[in-house]
């Protein structure tokens, strides 16, 4: 029987059901076996409890914590199952997954829209699939919801109380679960030795453009300790550039030696800023596009790529839209 470790965050899985939910302070372990004794036919189920808290509270240590269990134990578990809260459930994959360099094993985050112990709940469906599908050949960090397997730095939280939570828009499904288990076959394979990176940064910068937006606001900042400046522009890449132009900031950041770097607003597609006059001239600013990664993707491979690079942006900016772990798709130059 396939050994898979199951390691609890907290988020709302774990809480005691009610017209309030609260972080449950007892054993994950028992609400497991007690609710849903089933899995034990699926595979030996070992649990972690590194923390239980709001995963709106997780960071860069939590995420460290997490690689560092999964590294500690890669030898004797065939696959690895982390339950986590929803809300930055995206993050902690696309960190995870930047993390373990050549990933042998699968390793899938879920969690749910309710309790365990409530009656009506999601909760048992994705645990008992993502314990199942941890023990297929998958060597991919994903995200399991509502029958469906995720790259996870591939994924987005679209909705707040669906059980349909997730979704992917640039990147098909590693496996979907109906009467049968059916393997997409997209998933990536290692190239090399495992290996766990664990420097992160927090000198990013994410903002939302609209319209009416005011590039003064930015200014201040860029004298300060941010790297990377991460804009959510419009459609293809595209941001103003008459009345209260972004061009002149993306000029000051490139000429200060950090980066800025356009995503967009639209979940589907790529940003391209050669297509309209609004991207070009972020372009010939000094701006650089996320392509078709997520903005969740790109906020932590900046802070990722800062980390191995101590802070260099200029590195940064060299291999941002080189593919870490399936998070973009590289594009030729024509």
């Amino acid at each position: 029987m396939k050994k898979i470790l199951l390691i609890h965050t907290g988020g709302t899985m774990g809480m005691t059901a009610g017209e309030h939910p609260s972080l449950a302070t007892k054993q994950f372990e028992d609400e497991v076996f007690r609710h849903v004794p089933g899995v034990k036919n699926i595979a030996h189920i070992d649990f972690k409890n590194p923390f239980n808290i709001d995963s709106s509270n997780i960071g860069i240590r939590h995420w460290v914590e997490i690689g560092s269990i999964i590294e500690e134990h890669m030898e004797t578990y065939d696959g690895f199952v982390i339950i986590h809260g929803t809300d930055t459930m995206s993050y902690t994959a696309c960190a995870l997954s930047f993390m373990l360099t050549n990933l042998p094993k699968p390793v899938i985050l879920t969690g749910s829209q309710r309790p365990l112990s409530a009656i009506r709940t999601d909760a048992k469906n994705n645990l008992i699939n993502a314990i199942e599908l941890a023990t297929y050949d998958i060597p991919e960090v994903g995200i399991f919801f509502d029958y469906k397997l995720f790259r996870g730095n591939r994924t987005i939280k679209i909705s707040i109380d669906d059980f349909d939570a997730f979704s992917s828009p640039n990147y098909p499904l590693l496996a979907e679960v109906g009467l049968n288990i059916e393997i997409k076959n997209f998933h990536r394979t290692p190239t090399g030795i495992f290996r766990l990176h664990k420097n992160f940064s927090n000198d990013v910068f994410c903002t939302r453009l609209f319209p009416g937006f005011n590039p003064v606001t930015i200014l201040s900042l860029i004298d300060s300790p941010i790297r990377v400046f991460i804009f959510e522009a419009f459609g293809s890449g595209n941001v103003p550039i008459l009345e209260n132009s972004l061009v002149p900031i993306i000029q000051k950041i490139s000429g200060s030696g950090k980066l800025a770097a356009i995503t967009s607003q639209c979940v589907n597609g790529s940003v391209d800023l050669a297509l309209y006059d609004c991207g070009q001239q972020a372009l010939e600013a000094g701006a650089i596009t996320c392509g078709d990664m997520t903005t969740e993707a790109a906020i932590i491979k900046a802070m990722y790529l800062l980390g191995q690079f101590d802070g260099n942006a200029g590195k940064v900016k060299n291999n941002f839209n080189i593919s870490i772990a399936g998070e973009i798709t590289e594009r030729s130059d024509p």
